[in-house]
């Protein structure tokens, strides 16, 4: 697969983690336990604990989740569950874990487990044992893993880049070379100048004002950025100039200024794929966290 040359990765968008009601999980903890007593069952295999942290999890209130949990109850004690309310919260509110649970269950449908719990006809322990692995496979799929960037800018062909290294000296004159390095700053951060154009083949002028707008948002609320050019990855930069000029409607040519830590990036650099990471800012292994969103490759480095 081809990849662009170069491009702008903006900050992921993550919502923040939900975590379970602790109030919920020993009500369903409790539930689940007397009805498994009454009804002298064995689920050795299955932590009730957990099983009750991610039926909260994944419930969307305490009124359909207290009815799910109610139908779950008459599940485990072999009666037959008839109570519409009931069958309807557990099965449309934990759909998915159902479904993920579907074959363990004996069951080729929803709507076939359905039935079998409205007419009482199920494997009680095959049901609990399929609900419950299917409850920990949505909710490890829910976890959001750093499998790829945020949203990409792509940009098709980039005319020329300059690096700009620059160190601060004293404006007095210094008569002793030795006591020099007193009178001479650490090196600042690096500029990075990129002369680049970016397509809009429809010729749509909101479509260029989007590029620009997302670029500006950036600046403005003084969020760092990920910057691809190559194979070459720049991770925790800001972009502090960026100027557009629209000759052509069909294209956008412009000139931004990025900078980086060049010892956070001298120090840190990590190779993987033929891909090379300055400064990275999350956790490597060997599955390649760092990955692209899809690209399309259409211009070239001069």
């Amino acid at each position: 697969m081809t990849k662009t040359y170069a491009a702008f990765y903006l900050p992921e968008e993550t919502a923040p983690a939900k975590f379970p009601e602790q109030k919920n999980v020993d009500r369903i903890t409790a539930s689940v336990r007397r009805a498994v007593s009454n009804a002298k069952m064995n689920l050795k295999n299955i932590d009730i604990s957990e099983m009750a942290r991610n039926i909260d999890l994944q419930s969307t209130t305490e009124f359909t989740q207290r009815y799910a949990v109610g139908a779950l109850t008459d599940i485990i004690n072999g009666n037959a569950v008839t109570n519409k309310t009931m069958l309807d919260s557990l099965f449309n509110t934990y759909a998915p874990a159902l479904n993920a649970g579907l074959a363990q269950t004996g069951f080729n449908s929803l709507v076939e487990m359905r039935n079998a719990v409205q007419a009482g006809n199920i494997n009680v322990a095959n049901f609990i044992q399929g609900f419950s692995n299917g409850l920990s496979a949505v909710q490890e799929m829910s976890i959001e893993k750093p499998a790829k960037y945020g949203e990409e800018i792509p940009i098709d062909v980039v005319d020329k880049i300059e690096y700009v290294y620059s160190v601060d000296t004293t404006d007095r004159k210094i008569n002793r070379v030795f006591t020099a390095p007193k009178y001479i700053s650490d090196l600042d951060n690096v500029v990075v100048t990129i002369f680049a154009h970016v397509k809009n083949e429809n010729a749509e002028l909101w479509s260029t004002n989007d590029f620009g707008n997302k670029i500006v948002d950036i600046m403005q609320n003084k969020e760092k950025i990920i910057f691809r050019v190559g194979k070459s990855i720049f991770e925790d930069c800001i972009i502090i100039r960026y100027e557009p000029t629209i000759t052509n409607i069909h294209d956008i040519y412009f000139e931004a200024d990025i900078k980086f830590d060049y010892y956070a990036n001298s120090q840190s650099q990590v190779t993987q794929k033929n891909i090379r990471i300055m400064n990275p800012i999350r956790r490597l292994d060997d599955s390649l966290y760092n990955m692209f969103c899809n690209e399309t490759y259409r211009g070239i480095i001069v």
